[in-house]
């Protein structure tokens, strides 16, 4: 992979990556329906 290529994804991943992170907490945040987790998840978790 050149260096361009390499720049660009990188570019590509930090801007996903933000946008995830503030997706993430935009229910709540919006003080909209937080759904609560279901009993198996937490039980994954463990």
């Amino acid at each position: 992979m050149n260096k361009t290529q390499k720049n660009m994804l990188s570019k590509v991943a930090a801007i996903g990556k933000a946008a995830a992170v503030k997706a993430a907490g935009a229910t709540s945040w919006a003080s909209c329906h937080q759904p609560k987790e279901p009993k198996a998840l937490k039980e994954l978790k463990k």
